[in-house]
């Protein structure tokens, strides 16, 4: 359940560029879309998606997990067995594309704000994995911390050791788009084989 979105650049012009949206943009984004009347169906979206989230647990545990602890899945792609925490997430969204390209500012523009550690510039800026989730008062999280959460679906991140863990981060604030969504927030992409030595992560692995 994890999409990715690849943003390759918004025009000078654009409202994404500007460090507080005006109000004609805020009017519009999708923190106010969720809360508007015409959202009053989400409990049904969210009662059908828990429907499927069950029977895709059901038939991973009856059909799918006993073959993958059979032929040792785990230790031959360095791949932890699914839990119920990954069926029952949030789908996650996650932005990808250059640096500078306004990966940050589209976040901001869905959430019709800033969120804590957001960082824009005209260079790379941007230089650790953020999570956005909901959550009732506004703090970042480490990412050791993240990957240990029990209730969060980032353990399988462990496996890419403190060089990555320290460059992951969540970000939680209280958001009605986040009711829904998890957002994931990524370092702009280089070029060659700085994407994998500069980082001290294999970043095309992580993604």
């Amino acid at each position: 359940k994890i999409y990715e979105v690849v943003v390759k650049g918004v025009s000078s012009a654009s409202p994404l560029q500007s460090k507080t949206p005006p109000t004609s943009v805020k009017a519009t984004t999708m923190s106010n879309w969720a809360a508007s009347p015409r959202s009053g169906s989400a409990d049904e979206v969210i009662n059908k998606t828990n429907k499927v989230s069950a029977q895709l647990k059901a038939i991973y545990k009856d059909n799918i997990l006993p073959a993958e602890k059979r032929y040792r899945y785990d230790f031959f792609y360095e791949s932890p067995f699914l839990t119920d925490v990954e069926f029952d997430a949030k789908p996650q969204v996650m932005l990808v594309g250059q640096y500078s390209v306004g990966k940050t500012s589209f976040i901001r523009y869905m959430l019709g704000r800033d969120f804590p550690g957001a960082r824009i510039g005209p260079e790379p800026t941007t230089d650790r994995f953020t999570c956005l989730i909901n959550g009732p008062e506004e703090r970042t999280i480490p990412g050791n911390a993240l990957s240990v959460h029990p209730d969060l679906p980032f353990r399988g991140l462990e496996r890419f050791g403190v060089s990555f863990l320290s460059r992951f981060e969540g970000s939680q604030l209280p958001s009605s788009v986040l009711r829904s969504i998890t957002l994931v927030d990524t370092p702009g992409i280089l070029s060659g084989e700085k994407q994998r030595v500069n980082r001290g992560y294999d970043f095309t692995k992580v993604v």
